[in-house]
């Protein structure tokens, strides 16, 4: 299963919070820190002396805790005059957020001074409920003094912004979200996903505690550090995050195995598709389009593109894309025009497109696609992530090291023809009518007097009757025939060629009949 999405209300933090002294853990850390990133050090001797221990799960949640659906959860509020920082007047705030609901999980929360140099600065807060309003229902709720905390959320601002607003939050497991400006909460990235798209139930890494140091009067970016914890693993995370007109969040880690999964997909990332290009929405509901991302684009070599259109089918679906070399990869939310989504309330025309780029190609390996069913826009049924095809080995920790961008288009390298639109005639279930639109700059500038031609790979069927038609709004549409030979759904690839040259990106698409 996926975490299901959960838009929140839950608000700021305190000025003046409870602190507690360093562990001794942390003590020892220092010690082994190097001069060169000793908080990154710090929180790695941290996991891997976690990591040398069985693993331990959060204490249980009171029964009022516990038992809170998504409305009572929503009835406890942050005030938002206790914002960490805020009375400082720095250019970051923190707010926490309250166990609860499906939040169950402790995340300790500790803050750094301006510059630290060693972790055994780090002040621990420990829970404070004067923090938190408890309204309705819940007014008078009294959680036990040691509860902790369930979550954190970054205030900041935009070189464009006038305001301070929330540009990022992590809360769950290890899922987090940020958006650039403009732009509203969609896909997540996660720490990392273990046992993902298995016949069995997936192992959820959590990020157990935060380190955050206090940013600078004149800071552009906000240092964190996050250890993760699961039955099989431990990692220690340095994130930096970047507010510029692009919002960005740099990711360095390092793993440490107690046991090896059976999977585990790297850089994850998790998003929405319910219906919209390729796939009709119910007739009871008048918007064409209700997802937070439409396709996962891959970047194979640097000018070698794969764009796999979403689908939201009846059973679960797994695919897999090979790369020997893998320059990034991402869910994509592609069309921009909000009357293409018709909902001025969820505003899926400003979800961000999420894009992971490794600081060296990753190697040897493969992009996988999970695509769930699901009965309603609320519940994320899109992972993606990557799967290295070098095995686990205990005592062998991992390092990863990547970057995240929150978009509003395809990363600028993608200069080849990408397809914007695609449509499906079912009304002939023997010979289904596919057409494939191509749109970019190459077109535009594509002499008139040359011809492309398209490249259609077809499993479990083939295509006929192909048409490759230049229009005048300078796109290139690919039409053909779909011949299925079985009654499961058809994978397929189309993609332009100039001659012998590559025009376009290559579309994939796993079609149901």
């Amino acid at each position: 299963m996926i975490l299901g999405t959960l838009i929140s209300t839950v608000s700021f933090l305190p000025s003046q919070p409870t602190w507690a002294e360093p562990t001794a853990t942390m003590k020892q850390a220092d010690a082994a820190a190097s001069d060169s990133d000793a908080i990154f050090e710090a929180m790695v001797t941290k996991a891997k002396v976690n990591a040398a221990k069985p693993y331990e799960s959060s204490r249980e949640l009171p029964e009022d805790l516990n038992n809170l659906d998504y409305d009572t959860y929503r009835l406890i509020a942050f005030e938002h005059e206790k914002s960490i920082w805020k009375n400082e007047a720095l250019p970051f705030w923190l707010e926490l957020f309250h166990r609860g609901y499906i939040f169950r999980d402790e995340v300790q929360v500790s803050l750094l001074p301006e510059n630290a140099k060693a972790a055994r600065q780090t002040k621990w807060m420990e829970f404070d409920k004067s923090l938190f309003q408890y309204r309705g229902e819940l007014a008078g709720l009294d959680p036990p003094k040691d509860l902790g905390y369930s979550g954190i959320k970054v205030i900041g601002k935009f070189p464009s912004s006038e305001h301070p607003l929330e540009i990022a939050s992590f809360l769950g497991a290890s899922y987090f979200r940020a958006i650039s400006p403009g732009q509203f909460y969609g896909t997540s990235a996660r720490g990392l996903a273990v046992d993902i798209g298995l016949a069995k139930t997936e192992e959820f890494p959590i990020f157990r505690e935060f380190w955050i140091e206090q940013p600078r009067q004149d800071a552009k970016q906000l240092k964190l550090w996050a250890l993760l914890d699961s039955p099989s693993v431990s990692g220690a995370y340095a994130l930096v995050i970047h507010p510029n007109e692009t919002m960005t969040i740099d990711v360095k880690a390092k793993l440490f195995f107690r046991s090896v999964p059976e999977k585990v997909g790297f850089a994850p990332l998790t998003s929405m598709f319910m219906w919209g290009m390729g796939k009709d929405g119910p007739k009871n509901d008048p918007r064409p389009r209700v997802h937070d991302a439409d396709s996962l684009l891959i970047q194979k070599g640097e000018n070698d593109w794969i764009r796999r259109s979403l689908n939201r089918l009846d059973f679960p679906s797994l695919s897999n894309y090979d790369a020997k070399q893998l320059y990034g990869f991402g869910l994509m939310q592609a069309e921009r025009a909000p009357g293409r989504y018709k909902d001025d309330e969820a505003k899926y025309h400003l979800r961000p497109s999420v894009w992971v780029t490794p600081k060296t190609p990753w190697e040897d390996g493969a992009v996988q696609l999970l695509e769930l069913p699901s009965e309603h826009e609320g519940i994320d049924n899109i992972g993606a992530y990557w799967m290295p095809k070098q095995p686990i080995e205990i005592g062998k920790p991992i390092d990863l090291e990547y970057h995240i961008a929150f978009l509003n288009q395809a990363p600028k390298q993608h200069s080849l023809a990408k397809v914007t639109d695609f449509r499906v005639d079912r009304s002939d279930k023997s010979s289904l009518r596919l057409t494939v639109v191509f749109q970019g700059d190459t077109i535009s500038k594509f002499s008139t007097e040359r011809q492309l031609q398209a490249f259609i790979d077809v499993q479990r069927g083939k295509a006929e009757n192909v048409v490759v038609r230049r229009t005048a709004l300078n796109t290139v549409e690919v039409s053909c025939n779909l011949i299925p030979d079985s009654p499961y759904a058809m994978e397929m690839e189309v993609y332009l060629i100039d001659e012998d040259e590559l025009f376009s990106e290559s579309w994939r698409y796993l079609c149901p009949i």
